[in-house]
């Protein structure tokens, strides 16, 4: 069975749209119920900061691969194979 890499992204959109989601609602109630200062104003920046640059590595990383290659299941997994043992060993 042939799966096409691309279906990989689909786990993985959904996974940054639940950290983004995450971000804003802890950024909104950091500025609306935090204490008002520097170092709120800092924290958040510092999160937003973080944030933004865990996506670009991963942006940058998934850029190289070629989504439109396909895989197969006993490429993926090891215990697809033709032994009768468990993890193909």
């Amino acid at each position: 069975m042939d799966i096409p890499l691309w279906v990989l992204l689909v786990p993985f959109a959904f996974i940054v749209a639940f950290t983004a989601l995450f971000l804003f609602f802890n950024v909104f109630h950091l500025a609306r119920y935090g204490v008002v200062g520097r170092g709120a104003i800092g924290l958040i920046l510092v999160y937003l900061v973080s944030y933004l640059f865990v996506l670009v590595l991963g942006a940058t990383a998934l850029l190289d691969i070629q989504w439109t290659q396909t895989v197969t299941l006993s490429d993926i997994l090891p215990f697809t194979g033709g032994s009768s043992s468990s993890f193909g060993l």
